[in-house]
């Protein structure tokens, strides 16, 4: 939820009320934009809150007049009271919020929201308040309770146009968050500066008995590019407060089961006969999701591009595909997992080092690749991974045996070998909450496996040029059904 509430929360300036009719002044130099934002966070004993947003719209002076002069126009053009061009204003404004705030995945009952100053001009001011529904998380994990605070106002996440915006942004945020009765703070953000050209962004914190407040001031020059962005919001990283309780909460997540199928026949001459096959089970709702994206899009152009694309990945590391097939299956069924089917016929797949042929793979599925700070789902994911060879190849080396336990998460990796068949399974099983830091503890030292093995000796002559084996087609294009990174 964290990136879709920034980005509103930082909405709530750059839209300030009148929608898109901001940026330059009529003398083309660029406007400021003042804010007063205060976020109040009352949390309730089951994790709940009484949310309260005040945002006062400090300047530009001419922008705030123009937002009163098209509210009051409502009196003569309607013939309403100002009462009631305001009553409009507000709900219209309540709307904003509830739908933003929902989209961004809050669960709110009990909305209101009021305005003031528009009669007296000398500045807007929308008080919105709610109760947001299970607004702080539970984790087992660690046995705390978790808050998230944004003191980037979202610009650590806005996408940036390479030009900057044109105006200035001058933001004083003040975050209050009140601890249930009977909680023991464990940590909340930590003070903060950086600063780059005229820009700046501080943070300061302090915790007062029960509560926190967490202040931020962010002045953004016109025009600054995104690795001004990045110079400022780039190595902010402090944004929960946690508390420990005499009471538990109810954690509510999903969880991502994958299993992922690699066959490689390899053949005398050296080509292999590489087939995958990655079925996504759960979220069930994320894996209709994707079905409903492919169909939208049409399935022949997703198998195309799948198609094309890996074969173009495997030419770029030297990798010749002599033939190619891709099926995607279950789209037409509810309960039935997705299934993208891809079968290549490809030469130079495996590296020809010091007379014998290593293919490397990922055990861990590419799980440890762009973690955040914990893990949101239950995971699951299995690899099997057979190697057929051919009569007169001998087996070199294979992955020894792993079995790896750390909190509750576990990495298992088992090999098999039947003849000239080698049979890899490799499972890793994430709790709900697991810091990256674990996670990455857990499978330090096994992101990459090895085998070796050599063909028949007048046949090996035939591979020069080699890549390592890769597993997964999905985790090489990076297409939308790696469903169980998506945020």
């Amino acid at each position: 939820m964290k990136r879709v509430l920034a980005v509103f929360l930082a909405a709530i300036l750059l839209t300030p009320l009148i929608g898109s009719n901001f940026g330059l002044a009529e003398d083309f130099q660029p406007k400021t934009y003042k804010q007063n934002f205060v976020f109040t966070i009352q949390i309730l004993p089951n994790g709940s809150a009484n949310i309260t947003m005040k945002t006062v719209w400090l300047g530009p002076k001419d922008e705030i007049e123009k937002q009163i002069e098209m509210i009051l126009n409502e009196t003569n053009q309607s013939n309403v009271t100002i009462e009631e061009a305001i009553q409009k204003f507000e709900q219209e404004q309540l709307r904003r919020y509830i739908e933003s705030l929902t989209q961004a995945g809050m669960k709110l009952v009990n909305e209101s929201i009021k305005s003031y100053g528009i009669e007296s001009g000398d500045n807007i001011t929308i008080v919105f308040n709610a109760i947001a529904l299970d607004f702080a998380k539970y984790y087992s994990y660690g046995d705390y309770w978790e808050v998230q605070i944004d003191p980037t106002r979202g610009y650590a996440t806005l996408a940036i146009p390479d030009t900057g915006l044109p105006f200035a942004i001058d933001i004083n945020n003040t975050f209050i968050v009140k601890l249930p009765e009977n909680a023991t703070l464990l940590s909340y953000p930590r003070p903060f500066a950086k600063q780059y050209n005229q820009s700046r962004f501080f943070v300061t914190a302090e915790a007062q008995d029960d509560t926190v407040i967490i202040k931020s001031q962010i002045y953004l020059e016109p025009f600054l590019p995104p690795d001004g962005y990045q110079a400022l919001f780039g190595d902010y990283k402090d944004y929960y407060i946690r508390y420990k309780a005499p009471y538990k909460g109810e954690e509510q997540y999903q969880r991502s089961v994958m299993n992922e199928y690699v066959t490689l026949d390899v053949y005398a001459n050296g080509t292999i006969r590489l087939h995958m096959k990655d079925e996504y089970i759960e979220p069930k709702s994320e894996v209709l999701a994707r079905k409903a994206e492919i169909v939208a899009y049409g399935v022949r152009n997703v198998t195309e591009y799948i198609l094309r694309t890996y074969s173009i990945a495997l030419g770029y590391q030297g990798a010749l595909v002599d033939h190619g097939k891709v099926t995607i299956l279950g789209l037409n069924e509810t309960d039935a997992p997705l299934i993208i089917d891809a079968e290549y016929l490809v030469r130079n797949f495996t590296k020809f080092v010091n007379g014998s042929y290593v293919y490397s793979f990922d055990p861990t599925m590419g799980i440890t690749n762009g973690l955040g700070d914990r893990i949101e789902y239950e995971v699951n994911h299995t690899l099997d991974l057979t190697i057929n060879l051919p009569e007169g190849a001998e087996i070199l080396e294979v992955p020894q045996n792993v079995s790896r336990d750390l909190n509750g998460n576990r990495f298992v990796l088992t090999t098999v070998v039947e003849g000239r068949t080698i049979k890899i399974t490799s499972n890793v099983f994430l709790r709900y909450g697991a810091p990256a830091d674990d996670v990455k503890e857990l499978l330090a030292n096994y992101t990459t496996a090895t085998v070796k093995y050599t063909l028949p000796e007048e046949k090996k002559n035939l591979t020069t040029t080699q890549i390592a084996g890769i597993v997964g087609a999905l985790v090489l294009i990076g297409l939308a059904v790696a469903i169980w990174k998506k945020r």
